[in-house]
């Protein structure tokens, strides 16, 4: 029974807007004082790593790309302004293991299946993945745009609550990013 209760919140909290984003550095292993870093490169390296709408691809090298058939996705407007002042919206996909990861930010007139399916694409040729078999979403707003961006590849796409390692990875995000 706590079970069940704990899960329904988490999915309540994921359907509301993100908390708001937080900046963070990546521990290092070495000591930021103990390296010589020029001055340029220094400034570079804050303003990459501080740009909220870094990117991420992701496989892992040790998974057989051809194994990788169904698919976690979600895409979401996310607390992240452009320079016209209108929020970015985020395209998360994994696999179950998480040895598929990807994101990318999107403006949020361009929100359409077109580009979902187009997105789609990218990430298997950009991963060298095969398009995938399945596609599950927990997120029923995004039922139309997520169904004919499928439809148009030939991908059975699955609404459901139980994209696990999607919404551990979405909490992690949350905190972190």
């Amino acid at each position: 029974m706590f079970l069940h209760k704990t899960n329904k919140n988490f999915i309540q909290f994921l359907n509301k807007t993100p908390p708001k984003r937080h900046h963070f550095r990546p521990i290092k292993s070495v000591s930021e004082s103990s390296v010589s870093v020029p001055k340029e490169a220094e400034a570079e390296r804050d303003d990459f790593e501080d740009d909220p709408t870094q990117e991420l691809s992701y496989l892992d090298e040790e998974t057989d790309p051809e194994s990788i058939t169904e698919w976690e996705l979600d895409f979401c407007s996310r607390p992240i302004l452009d320079i016209r002042g209108k929020k970015l919206w985020e395209l998360v996909v994994c696999d179950n293991s998480l040895s598929l990861q990807y994101t990318k930010y999107f403006p949020n007139n361009v929100i359409n299946s077109i580009t979902l399916k187009d997105a789609i694409v990218t990430i298997c040729d950009d991963l060298g993945v095969p398009i995938p078999e399945k596609i599950r979403f927990f997120r029923s707003q995004m039922q139309t745009i997520i169904t004919k961006a499928c439809k148009e590849l030939g991908i059975k796409q699955i609404p459901s609550k139980r994209c696990l390692s999607l919404l551990l990875w979405l909490e992690e995000r949350y905190e972190t990013v």
